[in-house]
C-alpha cells in the first residue's frame, strides 16, 4: 500500500456516491450494468436506504435484481479505520466493501485490480 493511512478514517478513502439502481431494477437491468467489466458490485438504494448488492446473476434471473441481491454484504461503519478498510477489502473476492451507518449507504471502498490502491478520490 503506497497511501499514508494512519489517522484516516474509511470516509477519507471510500466513493462518498457511489452508483446505485433502485430497487424496482430489473434483472436484465442489472444483466447489462454487470456486463460492463469496471462494474464489480451493483449497489440497490431506495434514495439513501440501502436494500442490497448484487455481484453476479444466474442466466436464467429474471424479476427484480432485488430479488437476487444479497440484503447484508461486508460491510463497514463511516466510523471505521481507513487501515481497516484496506485490509478488509483486500480480503474480498470483489475488492469492495459498502459503508453503512444504520441502514443509510454511506459509500464504497473498492481496491484497483492490483489491491494495492483505493478506487477514486483517494488515489
Amino acid at each position: 500500500m503506497s497511501e499514508t493511512l494512519e489517522g484516516r478514517l474509511v470516509t477519507d478513502v471510500m466513493l462518498a456516491q457511489p452508483k446505485t439502481v433502485p430497487p424496482s431494477a430489473t434483472a436484465a437491468e442489472a444483466r447489462e450494468l454487470l456486463a460492463n467489466p469496471s462494474v464489480q458490485m451493483l449497489l440497490i438504494a431506495d434514495g439513501d436506504r440501502f436494500c442490497g448488492a448484487l455481484t453476479g446473476l444466474p442466466d436464467d434471473a429474471d424479476g427484480l435484481a432485488l430479488d437476487y441481491a444479497d440484503p447484508e454484504p461486508e460491510s463497514l461503519p463511516p466510523t471505521a479505520t481507513a487501515e481497516e478498510a484496506f485490509t478488509r477489502t483486500a480480503a474480498h473476492p470483489d475488492r469492495r466493501v459498502v459503508v453503512l451507518d444504520d441502514g443509510k449507504l454511506v459509500g464504497l471502498v473498492c481496491l484497483d485490480q492490483t489491491r494495492t490502491r483505493f478506487c477514486g478520490r483517494a488515489r
